[in-house]
């Protein structure tokens, strides 16, 4: 079967302000572990440990013009703990959302020849997708 994708479905927005301009990419999600290990005995015996760390980060990249990297810059300066929302009308309406998150610092600056894309990273203290 046969889907299309739209990124123009793709919304991010942190403290209630919907982010703009994206670069190359929209975001990357991902936790800081594996969910599940698998331990062995000494015998090959084997048992699953459920890892409770549901900590991650959101890696978002946004064009070095957008109005938002300022904004987000003043926001890691402040410490500012946030809400994170991710809603994708692809996926039937994917909807991700974060309490307590934090800029892990300030993005890198960079020009060159071509205008850069400037990566922010949210700490998310704990991931749930919905």
């Amino acid at each position: 079967m046969l889907q299309t994708y739209d990124p123009n479905k793709v919304n991010v927005a942190f403290n209630n302000r919907q982010l703009r301009m994206f670069g190359d990419s929209l975001f990357t999600l991902a936790r800081d572990e594996a969910n599940v290990s698998l331990k062995k005995g000494v015998k090959g015996d084997s048992t699953y440990v459920v890892n409770a760390n549901k900590a991650g980060k959101l890696t978002i990249t946004l064009q070095q013009e957008s109005p938002d990297v300022a904004w987000l810059e003043q926001q890691a300066e402040k410490l500012t703990k946030g809400n994170l929302a991710i809603t994708d009308a692809n996926d039937s309406g994917t909807l991700f959302f974060a309490q307590n998150v934090m800029i892990e610092k300030l993005p890198d600056r960079a020009r060159a020849k071509d205008a850069a894309d400037v990566s922010i990273v949210f700490i998310i203290p704990d991931i749930h997708i919905s």
